[in-house]
């Protein structure tokens, strides 16, 4: 009886093990595919100078399609790009698994959107808040330093695939909002180098209490209270008040105020 248990029990470890070795086998990455995008994110041809396969294969090749961690992935990815100078201008920012044993990577062209004054150091960042290097000092982005509390101090352990972390949690958290509005602005048709013809140069954003605030080239400020819920729409939204042809909100001070729930109030009674 019990040697009938046993060999039940080895016949089953023996199903699992052939299982174990034939799914590695079939869904172990064979075969790596690129995609390059260009700012506005549309899908491009693949440049002159664009990242050979056998720089990234060595990373894929091997892992499992079925238990990669796209995040861990992409990190491995970046941190080999900006390992290498030849490739640094060039960010991984999606992964897609095609199965059985394909990887179909996302690339786009690191753009300098915005910089800050860290430690005495001059930091340009992309949409993705990842550093951006041999940047010309003649690139026209926003300065958007006034927005963290200070002092603006990196962290001193930087994370590899080149995202730009502060000291503070509270001013990561900054950033963040920062990118998404420069991204919304950007979205409403607004250059990256004419940023500074809707917003100030130097002084764009500021944080007070539970509040994002923009201050406008034309004297007047955006309100966008609890930042963190649906900033990028909500931004917008107070764009196309702002630019509404039958109220004329600028060359004032007045303020555009935006609740969490979507409702703007400014100083026209009538909206």
């Amino acid at each position: 009886m019990k040697s009938k248990k046993l060999l039940v029990s080895l016949a089953i470890v023996a199903v699992v093990v052939v299982i174990i070795v034939v799914l590695a086998s079939v869904f172990s990455v064979r075969h790596v595919d690129f995609s390059y995008h260009n700012f506005e994110g549309r899908l491009t041809t693949a440049p002159d100078g664009g990242i050979p396969i056998e720089a990234i294969e060595s990373i894929a090749k091997g892992k499992s399609t079925i238990f990669l961690s796209k995040s861990n992935f992409l990190t491995e990815v970046n941190a080999k790009l900006k390992s290498n100078p030849e490739y640094a201008q060039w960010h991984a920012f999606a992964v897609v698994k095609s199965f059985p044993n394909i990887l179909e990577i996302h690339f786009v062209k690191r753009t300098a959107i915005a910089k800050l004054t860290s430690s005495g150091e001059v930091v340009y960042l992309d949409s993705f808040g990842c550093r951006v290097t041999g940047v010309s000092e003649d690139v026209q982005c926003l300065d958007i330093t006034s927005a963290f509390s200070n002092p603006t101090d990196a962290a001193t352990e930087q994370p590899k695939d080149g995202t730009f972390k502060f000291a503070s949690e509270e001013n990561n958290l900054r950033l963040g909002y920062v990118l998404q509005a420069i991204l919304a602005t950007w979205q409403c048709y607004v250059e990256i180098d004419q940023m500074d013809e809707v917003l100030l140069p130097t002084n764009a954003f500021k944080f007070v209490d539970d509040s994002m605030i923009l201050n406008l080239r034309t004297g007047g400020t955006i309100r966008l209270l609890s930042p963190e819920t649906d900033l990028a729409a909500r931004l917008q939204k107070a764009y196309g008040v702002y630019y509404n042809s039958n109220v004329n909100l600028q060359g004032s001070n007045w303020e555009i105020t935006v609740y969490k729930n979507g409702r703007i109030k400014t100083p026209d009674p009538n909206k």
